[in-house]
């Protein structure tokens, strides 16, 4: 087995890394506020030194996923979508997923379906392990190409 060579990361990446990793910690304690500042300092730090490389686009989709997690639906779509073409050439996701529970908890189901469509696509049924069970018609739906508009999932139904 060839080991892969790894590029050292820049301080800037490491720094970037760092608050990254310490947003996942604080998002898995349940401290989501905390994961967001983290995740936040991360992404400032892309922003200034890191634009356009895949450290940048991978903070963007763990920032867009915390900011999808404690509520900001709206930010965390803005910020997905920021990462979304990057992590759907990797076969990864979690930008498409975060986009499609922000709208699902806004109650724009219709808004919701090409990104859940995307995930289906990449994790086939596992996608419904990533909602509560009353939303598995809409999902179903979703990727069915029957969406529907006028359900309006509420915020607590998404895990």
């Amino acid at each position: 087995m060839t080991k892969k060579k790894t590029t050292p990361m820049s301080p800037h990446e490491r720094e970037a890394y760092e608050h990254a990793r310490a947003g996942i910690r604080l998002g898995t304690e349940g401290k989501l506020a905390e994961a967001v500042d983290a995740w936040r300092q991360a992404s400032e730090i892309a922003d200034a030194h890191l634009a356009f490389l895949d450290m940048y686009y991978w903070v963007k989709s763990g920032y867009g996923a915390a900011l999808c997690d404690a509520g900001h639906y709206r930010e965390s779509i803005t910020v997905s979508m920021i990462s979304r073409e990057w992590t759907l050439e990797r076969n990864q996701p979690l930008s498409s997923l975060s986009i499609a529970r922000a709208y699902l908890a806004l109650g724009e189901g219709e808004a919701a379906v090409p990104y859940l469509r995307d995930v289906h696509h990449l994790i086939g049924d596992a996608i419904f392990e990533q909602f509560d069970a009353d939303l598995e018609p809409e999902v179903q739906a979703a990727i069915a190409g029957r969406g529907n508009g006028d359900a309006s999932p509420t915020a607590d139904r998404l895990k």
